[in-house]
Formats: C-alpha cells, structure tokens, sequence
C-alpha cells in the first residue's frame, strides 16, 4: 500500500512568509487547472484550482488565495458577460420575461423546504437554518446571519458546498447529456480581441463604481454586466475580454471556492457539509418542475438548465461562457435571483434583528 507523506508540500506552502505564501498557492492552483485540462474534465480553469486548493486546505495546509484581487475579477466577468448580449436581446424580452416569472417561485420553494431540512433534521438553531437555505451571495448571507446569532463557519460551508456540488453537476450533465446540445465547446485564441482591453478595464471599474453608488445588489459583478450589456446592446463600444482573462478569472475564482474547505473536520463533513449536499438535492425537485414546464413552451434545455442551477451567479456564468451557453438568457435569470435575494435577505434580517432584540 503506497503511503503519500504531504510533508513534501510544507516546503512549497509552509514556510514561506505571507505575501509569498499567496503566490505559491497561485502555483498550486494553476498546476490543478492543467492538470485538470490533460484529464478532460469538465471546466477544468475553475473545477482543477478548486479540487487541488480545496484538498490541501481540508487537510490544514496554509494554502491562501489575495482577497484584494477578488472583486476586480468579479467586475471582469461582468463586462465579459454584459459583452455576450447584443440587439436581438430586445425582441426576446417577453421570452426571458416568461422564463424570469417562475424565479420567486423556485427561490420559495428551495428556500422553505431547506429550511426545514437545516432546522428539523440537522438541528441547526433557527437563524443558521434560515441564512442557510437561501440561495444567495455566500458573503452576504453569512455577514447577516452572524449578525443575528448563525454559526459563520456552519454557513460558509453550507453555502460552498451547495456551489460546488451544483457546478459539478451541472459541468457532468452537460457532458455526458447529448440532449443538452453541446456538440463542440469553443476554444477561442487567447489573446482574440487584445486591442478591446483598455474598454474592458473601464467598463468594469465604472459599471463597479456606478453600481456601489446607486447601492445595487452584487455591485462588483452586476454593474459591470449591466453596463456592459447596455454599451453592447446599443452598440456604443466592444468591450470583450481575451480568452486568457476569462481562463485566469476561472482559476482565481476556483482556487477561492476550494480555499473556503479549510481544516475540515470530521463532524463538519457529517454536519454542514452533508447539509449543503442534502440541500442541494432537494433543490432539484422544484428545478425538474420548472425545466418540463419551460420545455412545454420551447424553451432550449441547456439555457433552463443553467438558467436555473442555484450555484453561485460567479460560478455559473463562468460555465455558460466556458461552454458558449446563451448568456442573454442566463445571466438575467441569476442577476435577478441575486437581487430578489439580497433584498429579501435584508428585509428578513431587520425583522429577526428586532424580534432577537426584544
């Protein structure tokens, strides 16, 4: 039997100072990414970082991924995806609008039958169980669960897990699926539409910017798609990002999920983490309800699919653009569940606020 003593991997992770313990972490997670590219798997940019940073961080290496870099990254892969709508998007207005009507429906049902698996079954006290079965911005939910008395660590996990599971899912169905209509995933040039950059940059900052000022939900990633998308629908300017940018927000943005698997325990992978599992399973029902009623209509099952996945708004559009899904479609559906969360997450915390307080 062939024994792997990870005392090796101290010397690359251990003793290193901070700042430099940062980029030996980027190293792991680029080396995960290709190796998960010359295995096949699927969305090898985001899921190789998120295995290889999520192993060594579940068995208490320092593996450490810049926080600074994060929102930035975000606010590019909001022009990236504002930059996939165009003019057709406003004779498809009544089609998506459809389709966005069963949004509150599906973030109900998800969210009360979670909560009575997370308070009934798992026993988790009443303000964990009700931050944890909405299925909304990880750091949103957790800052205003702790706020009223939620176990933060017991959240993250939740919440992460619920993402992964989700976007493992999702990437299996979507390769081994033929009915999905996924015949060949693009491979653009890396560096296609270099000359677009210095847009890029300044719609991202600017749609970030506008978004933090007007107070908008999920401002990093949603103001830039939004302004984004309305620079390209009226096509004012392109502002398309290099396939390279889009590869590397991947790996960032894996290497972090994978990084949120810290010390894991053995009670936390029979606690939050089975939870996270379980509550990702029962979301599957009302998304099956959902599918066949929006397939009656002639909707295109890979957009319902991922239109409708309760990953996160990050995770998912970086599949959609990885498999070259309709974006306009897609990306609308999780912007306004995004909102509709936030918003109703905000509402409900006031009221537990006061209801904790008296």
């Amino acid at each position: 039997m062939i024994k792997i003593n990870f005392s090796y991997f101290d010397f690359l992770l251990d003793w290193w100072p901070q700042k430099w313990r940062y980029i030996s972490s980027l190293i792991l997670a680029i080396i995960s990414s290709f190796i998960a590219y010359y295995l096949g798997l699927p969305l090898p940019w985001m899921l190789g970082p998120l295995l290889g940073c999520g192993f060594f961080s579940a068995i208490g290496k320092p593996v450490t991924i810049a926080k600074k870099p994060r929102p930035f990254c975000r606010a590019l892969l909001g022009c990236t995806i504002g930059a996939n709508f165009g003019p057709e998007i406003l004779d498809r207005v009544s089609e998506i609008g459809v389709s966005l009507l069963f949004i509150p429906g599906f973030v109900i049902i998800m969210g009360l039958t979670t909560y009575l698996y997370l308070s009934k079954i798992m026993k988790f006290n009443k303000s964990t169980s009700i931050y944890g079965s909405i299925p909304g911005g990880l750091n949103e939910m957790v800052i205003l669960g702790h706020e009223i008395g939620a176990d933060p660590r017991t959240l993250v996990l939740i919440h992460a897990t619920r993402i992964v599971v989700v976007v493992f899912l999702a990437s299996l169905l979507i390769l081994f699926v033929p009915n999905l209509g996924i015949k060949n995933i693009p491979q653009p040039d890396l560096f296609f539409n270099w000359q677009q950059l210095p847009f890029v940059i300044l719609v991202s900052i600017l749609g970030w910017y506008l978004a933090v000022k007007f107070k908008i939900p999920g401002p990093t990633i949603i103001g830039p798609m939004i302004l984004s998308a309305f620079v390209h629908i009226f096509e004012i300017v392109e502002a398309m990002p290099i396939y390279l940018l889009v590869i590397s927000i991947q790996i960032l943005l894996g290497s972090a999920l994978g990084c949120l698997f810290k010390n894991i325990t053995l009670k936390e992978m029979s606690g939050p983490i089975l939870a996270g599992f379980i509550t990702t399973l029962i979301s599957i029902i009302p998304l099956i309800v959902i599918y066949l009623i929006l397939m009656s209509f002639g909707y295109d099952p890979l957009s319902i699919l991922l239109a409708f996945s309760p990953g996160g708004q990050s995770e998912m559009n970086i599949l959609a653009l990885s498999i070259g899904a309709d974006m306009s479609f897609i990306s609308p559906h999780h912007m306004f569940r995004v909102f509709l969360v936030i918003i109703f997450a905000g509402i409900l915390h006031k009221i537990l606020k006061k209801s904790f307080n008296k």
